[in-house]
């Protein structure tokens, strides 16, 4: 057993960052699991996880939070085990870096040292890079299964304890089909990206869409802090300029097997810290295309609450729309089916249900449903109210245009 490793590196009230997604160590989380109730109370920082750990009986002693309640966290979230801070990714780097954000350890999967000793941090490069700078220790499980990918932050052996070392493939995200709503969606998106643009997509079927009417472009590059599987899609149907080695680069990748297979140093996709992403791409158009839960007639955005639970997170979204607006030509693009649910609940309303504001009406440019696309920029709050009413599902439309703004 490996936990005694870790008793030997944490102390009791440690703070302790773990890598998400692909990076994060699931061996060195079950010897967590295993040592948290002799050692005691430990603060865990965690992010999207795909680990079924974390969905099972998580011990008393570790204190979670996180800047999201997605994926196998979700249920602590829901219960009160596990509790979020809403902030931005960018804004979580800097917490990090000014120690702000207090940072005891990180455990982290990498791949294997190279030549020169040094470890490539796979297809997660984010936050946890931030972590690492300013921890204690930095404790990795070494996975010969983690790409080495192309990308200027690495970490040497020096820097790092080998806890653990193994060959587990990496975790695979759920994957789900766009629906015909999202399809015309996507249509919709797609007249607003010309050749030649930056664009910014996440994970999901909405993504997945997206990408698939844009395959027909020529010459995108993408800026993204998550990826998807669409990516090889995008790629093999020649929409990617191929010219320039660094057209692709993201923070994660999180998809399937087609992707994670067509990560390498020789790769397409680079990777890069987050605040690399969110620069102006010379001659390139930024198109930021993130989705929500819900806007109503001023712009607002909630993509954090649905129904009074915590379902989303901050994540890039701001930091990518406001990208967006600083890039000649860029548009800070909002999409998403007009109704959800068996009841087709409207998800354009006159005024947010949820507790919170993810992005403000001044951060919005153009607002897409099946039913059109609303540009708000440079509109009074009554313009848009009917720029936005116009693309709500038509039985929505009545209402909405009655409790709009007189």
């Amino acid at each position: 057993m490996r936990a005694p490793i870790l008793a030997d590196l944490l102390r009791p009230g440690d703070r302790v960052v773990i890598g998400q997604a692909t990076a994060e160590p699931e061996g060195l989380v079950a010897d967590l699991f295993a040592l948290a109730p002799r050692l005691g109370a430990l603060e865990v920082f965690c992010g999207l996880s795909f680990n079924p750990a974390w969905a099972g009986e998580v011990p008393p002693a570790l204190r979670v939070s996180g800047y999201c309640g997605l994926g196998t966290l979700r249920g602590l979230v829901a219960s009160g085990r596990a509790h979020v801070m809403p902030c931005s990714l960018s804004q979580l780097s800097a917490l990090l870096a000014a120690r702000r954000l207090p940072v005891d350890a990180v455990l982290l999967q990498v791949a294997p040292a190279d030549a020169d000793g040094y470890h490539s941090l796979g297809a997660a490069v984010d936050y946890t890079w931030d972590a690492t700078r300013v921890a204690r220790r930095v404790i990795v499980e070494v996975n010969a299964c983690v790409p080495r990918t192309r990308c200027g932050l690495k970490l040497h052996r020096d820097e790092v304890v080998v806890a653990r070392t193994g060959a587990t493939p990496l975790r695979e995200a759920p994957q789900e089909t766009p629906t015909a709503a999202q399809h015309q969606v996507a249509r919709e998106v797609a007249r607003l990206v010309p050749d030649g643009a930056t664009i910014q997509l996440g994970i999901g079927s909405l993504a997945a869409a997206v990408a698939h009417a844009l395959s027909d472009r020529r010459g995108l590059r993408v800026r993204a802090g998550t990826v998807g599987d669409w990516l090889v899609d995008l790629v093999e149907r020649g929409a990617i300029d191929a010219g320039d080695p660094d057209a692709c680069l993201a923070s994660l990748a999180c998809g399937g097997r087609r992707l994670y297979g067509a990560l390498s140093r020789d790769g397409v996709l680079g990777f890069a810290h987050p605040s690399q992403l969110v620069q102006p791409v010379p001659g390139s158009p930024f198109m930021a295309i993130n989705s929500a839960i819900e806007v109503d007639l001023h712009g607002q955005v909630n993509a954090e609450y649905l129904g009074g639970r915590l379902v989303g997170a901050v994540g890039g979204q701001t930091d990518y729309f406001r990208a967006a607006r600083q890039s000649a030509g860029g548009l800070a693009i909002l999409a998403l089916p007009s109704t959800s649910g068996p009841a087709a609940a409207s998800r354009i309303v006159a005024r947010l249900a949820g507790p919170c504001v993810t992005s403000a009406q001044s951060d919005v440019d153009v607002i897409v449903t099946e039913h059109g696309a609303a540009d708000i920029r440079a509109t009074t709050l009554k313009e848009r109210s009917v720029l936005i009413t116009d693309i709500a599902h038509p039985d929505a439309r009545a209402a909405l245009r009655a409790a709009a703004m007189p």
